[in-house]
């Protein structure tokens, strides 16, 4: 599916993208975290802790990590308080995640499109490193919306082409061959580091997805620019009318 690693939104048709990238994640499970540390030169520890900067207390909350992955946002949520459910539609990185005691509260195997909860029952919904995996962006928006109770808080934590030029180019360079060569050499898996390098160049603008964001919905939507513009935290709330 080489046409298929660049970032395409498909709402009608999205179930054979979903099962390769299924796939893909479940094929890079023993090497995943080791290479988000190394790839990010440990920048994506900072980010995922300044989420919490930009949202309010957690603690006693309800709240869902959607695509999450081996449980890393998932942990910094329990470890404030949170009842967290851990959602993801890879198995096996839930399984690493309960291994490495990162995912503590309820793991459940879902697309997250399809969250399996009912209306108005999360406080707070994050997703990290997710939302460019998602074809069908419209219904994932529109689930979240559902599930979050009035008032309740989404936060977006993902990686985004820098507005700076010099940035941009230099970062798009690293993008395209620094990043599949380092991912293939370590996990063995080279086709998947150049989908991962892809999707971040030709993910939807951060204007755009938060406009999609204000469309059904949410409010009070802010960006959060971190480490030269290269990684981004988007956090609303859905409207309480």
């Amino acid at each position: 599916m080489e046409n298929g690693f660049s970032y395409k939104i498909d709402n009608i048709n999205p179930e054979e993208k979903k099962r390769f990238i299924r796939k893909l994640f479940d094929s890079i499970v023993p090497t995943y975290d080791l290479l988000n540390h190394v790839l990010s030169f440990g920048t994506d520890l900072l980010w995922r802790r300044n989420i919490f900067k930009h949202l309010k207390s957690v603690n006693n909350a309800h709240t869902i990590d959607l695509c999450c992955g081996t449980g890393d946002v998932s942990l910094l949520m329990s470890k404030r308080g949170a009842k967290v459910v851990s959602l993801d539609f890879s198995m096996n990185m839930l399984k690493k995640g309960i291994r490495k005691k990162a995912i503590k509260g309820r793991p459940v195997s879902a697309d997250a499109c399809h969250i399996p909860f009912r209306d108005n029952t999360f406080s707070v919904a994050t997703i990290a490193f997710g939302i460019r995996n998602i074809p069908d962006i419209n219904y994932f928006i529109k689930e979240v919306f559902r599930v979050l109770t009035p008032g309740g808080r989404l936060a977006i934590l993902e990686l985004v082409r820098p507005e700076n030029r010099v940035i941009r180019t230099l970062y798009l360079f690293y993008l395209n061959t620094v990043l599949p060569f380092i991912g293939g050499v370590i996990s063995g898996r080279k086709s998947a580091y150049n989908y991962l390098s892809k999707t971040i160049a030709t993910f939807i603008d951060q204007p755009d997805l938060q406009k999609m964001l204000q469309r059904y919905g949410f409010i009070h939507i802010t960006g959060h620019p971190q480490t030269l513009g290269i990684a981004t935290i988007i956090i609303c709330e859905k409207d309480i009318s």
